[in-house]
């Protein structure tokens, strides 16, 4: 049977490049890998990631995991169909939890010939878990009950980017985060450097009993914390006569509209840009108002006269002006740069209401 890897956490806080060190640790260990993205819009920075570095990717937008079902069962089978992967690795949406009871559950009752479950991983990063923790989020009080449900479900939590920290900062994070858990197993890595990785696969490989937690959820409280959000999602295209550097370009526009962001008291949850040249691609993201933007790799894009953007923005204001703020902000580093952009795609949401195709209310054995 094919084992599935559900791996959730708020937004920004890593899955993908954990899914991506993940899939390379497994196939390192002569597995066949799969992945499942998923979205509440189209044009998904994180699709692009996963078939840039290979990786045999499926596709759900439009709503999570537990709104998308059947969708997520036949792409699982489609993976199966096209490359036979003995591990698949779905990335949940940043906004999504009851992910046992709704997706976890609904597998094992009525595909349990087909997928095996790994532990259910939920990640999470130092500055969101402060924030949080302290009582210092900028977000409304129901956007923090959706971040405590999703750490309460996991059958494995990871606090990521321990990079980021100290020792003594990590040890710190480790203490909030065990007076929120009741018995969750810990884990401590980093996704950008790969340290812990190993141990992480180790786990999803080797622990049964997946999807051990069912909670109470109160779905008004988790759609009020949906809809909190402006979701955007768009691709451009730049052109221009002279030659200019692409990831100075892309970093100028991530700034201005982190700075719009601050200007408008609008806390981002997660805003990032997924570059595109002849040369290769590279990705760069923040995950609030304050933090200096990073790029996910070291790539050097030689400076070219054409680029295509790929924009995910989930900030908290309402989609009309989110959509405003970022053509805005396109607009004016376009004109900085004297590049011409062309925008292919822009929609600007706030997700409907979940309703769960399963909701099972106990674990199923």
């Amino acid at each position: 049977k094919v084992l599935i890897a559900c791996v959730g956490g708020f937004l920004g806080a890593g899955k993908t490049t954990a899914l991506v060190r993940a899939a390379r640790e497994l196939m390192r260990r002569g597995l066949r890998v799969g992945v499942i993205t998923n979205d509440q819009g189209d044009a998904l920075v994180d699709t692009e990631v996963m078939r840039g570095f290979g990786l045999p990717t499926e596709e759900i937008t439009g709503g999570c995991f537990c709104c998308k079902f059947d969708e997520l069962v036949r792409h699982a089978q489609r993976l199966l169909g096209q490359v036979q992967p003995d591990v698949i690795l779905a990335e949940a949406v940043g906004s999504c939890t009851d992910l046992s009871a709704t997706v976890y559950q609904p597998l094992r009752r009525y595909y349990a010939d087909q997928f095996d479950l790994a532990p259910l991983s939920i990640l999470v990063e130092p500055s969101r878990l402060r924030a949080f923790a302290g009582g210092d989020a900028e977000f409304p009080q129901s956007v923090a009950y959706l971040f405590q449900k999703q750490l309460a479900e996991a059958d494995l939590v990871i606090l990521n980017k321990q990079d980021t920290v100290t020792n003594a900062e990590r040890d710190e994070l480790n203490q909030m985060l065990l007076v929120l858990l009741d018995g969750v197993p810990l884990h401590s890595m980093s996704a950008a450097t790969g340290q812990g990785i190993a141990e992480w696969v180790d786990a999803l490989l080797g622990t049964r009993g997946a999807g051990g937690r069912v909670l109470e959820i109160d779905y008004d409280t988790y759609a009020q914390a949906e809809a909190a959000l402006g979701w955007l999602n768009a691709t451009v295209d730049v052109i221009a006569i002279n030659d200019f550097s692409p990831k100075a370009f892309a970093a100028r526009l991530i700034s201005e509209m982190q700075s719009r962001c601050v200007l408008m008291s609008a806390a981002i949850a997660h805003l990032k840009v997924l570059l595109v040249t002849k040369d290769g691609c590279d990705r760069i993201a923040l995950t609030n108002n304050v933090d200096a933007p990073r790029w996910s790799g070291a790539a050097e894009l030689a400076f070219t006269s054409e680029a295509s953007l790929v924009i995910n923005a989930r900030v908290q204001t309402h989609p009309e002006e989110l959509a405003r703020q970022i053509e805005e902000s396109i607009a004016a580093i376009t004109g900085e740069f004297k590049i011409k952009a062309s925008v292919q795609h822009l929609e600007s949401f706030s997700p409907p209401p979940p309703q769960p195709r399963f909701r099972f209310p106990e674990t199923v054995r």
